[in-house]
């Protein structure tokens, strides 16, 4: 029998997930009536509770009774949320009861807004106010040591490629102007690529070419670039064999809107420096699953301004991942430049 892969803790990894805001949001609290109930009453006050009063929108998360003791005398007190504040008045609340017989003292409590995202998140808000909470095991990334060795390679070849560049342009001869060689405002330059994780094939690999002319020429637009020319190719290959073997059957999955028609479904993208809006939303539209950088930027859009990668309104989401190489050495000439105005 094999042995079993060996994963390395989220505190160990090399790099910093840039989760979503609902992952990182600390404690915010909204308000509801509550009561003590005796235990032999808690069924008919849940009964008046459900018949009577307004239900718990967005608060499901909730649980209905905390249970908690007394500090003197350990007696186990129960209290019951009974509807939020800003659904009914405290007036209108106790007449109600009065009317059905009810006894109860209402007051207003502050209560979780929001569902625990995580084990953190429960952990600081279950004392507030019971929520529930069940792990998602799909929110945290398994890597093993030879996956994490794998990132900071990728990303280590990138920043040599991009030192090179700069130290070549620094020797060309002094009667040509390099200026325009490097990034946009004389930083080192932006080099991305792109990686099936599957086979650790390179697929893509480029450079920012804006000083050339073109203003949308930014790495990340370049490594798309290339992988749509060759989709393109290759379907022009298909379209001449199907002239000389005639028309074939369409099947399933040659459907274009199928999830293999997008560029890069699938595929890694490792970028020296943070993404900008433009490319941020390019890799949304390409479908890609991860993107590692090792640079923040003014204008990134992966964790700095937006987090493009994880909002609720777009149909795909990929991850995220900042800081690859952090405290290696090959990333300090990088911290000496300001940071680009766009990646």
């Amino acid at each position: 029998m094999p042995p079993k892969e060996s994963f390395v803790p989220r505190s160990q990894w090399p790099f910093e997930e840039v989760l979503s805001d609902e992952y990182t949001r600390t404690l915010e609290v909204t308000q509801v009536y509550v009561t003590n109930v005796e235990p032999r009453y808690t069924n008919q006050l849940l009964k008046f509770t459900q018949k009577h009063l307004p239900p718990l929108q967005n608060l499901e998360h909730c649980k209905r009774i905390k249970r908690s003791k007394l500090p003197e005398s350990g007696e186990l007190v129960l209290t019951s949320i009974l509807c939020a504040c800003d659904h009914m008045d405290i007036t209108t609340l106790k007449e109600l009861a009065t009317k059905h017989e009810i006894i109860l003292d209402p007051r207003p409590v502050g209560v979780p807004r929001y569902a625990p995202k995580n084990k953190k998140q429960f952990e600081e808000w279950n004392p507030v106010w019971p929520v529930t909470y069940r792990e998602d095991p799909r929110q945290d990334p398994k890597w093993t040591q030879l996956d994490l060795d794998t990132v900071e390679s990728h990303m280590r070849q990138l920043m040599t490629l991009s030192m090179k560049t700069n130290n070549d342009n620094d020797n060309d001869d002094d009667d040509v102007d390099n200026s325009n060689v490097k990034a946009v405002d004389g930083s080192l330059e932006v080099y991305a690529k792109i990686v099936d994780p599957k086979t650790n094939t390179v697929l893509a690999e480029a450079k920012d070419t804006r000083h050339l002319g073109h203003p949308l020429h930014h790495a990340i637009m370049n490594c798309v670039d290339i992988i749509a020319s060759r989709e393109r190719q290759n379907k022009q290959q298909q379209q001449q064999q199907q002239q000389v073997e005639g028309p074939k059957r369409k099947h399933d999955d040659d459907d274009d809107d199928s999830p293999g028609s997008y560029l890069c479904s699938g595929y890694d993208v490792y970028v020296t420096h943070e993404p900008c809006a433009m490319c941020a939303m390019a890799l949304v539209h390409s479908r890609i699953s991860r993107v590692f950088y090792s640079i923040p930027t003014e204008t990134g859009c992966l964790g700095t301004i937006y987090k493009i990668h994880s909002h609720s309104s777009l149909n795909h989401h990929y991850k995220a991942f900042k800081n690859v190489l952090l405290n290696d050495p090959v990333r300090t000439p990088y911290l000496e430049f300001p940071d680009p105005l766009d990646a």
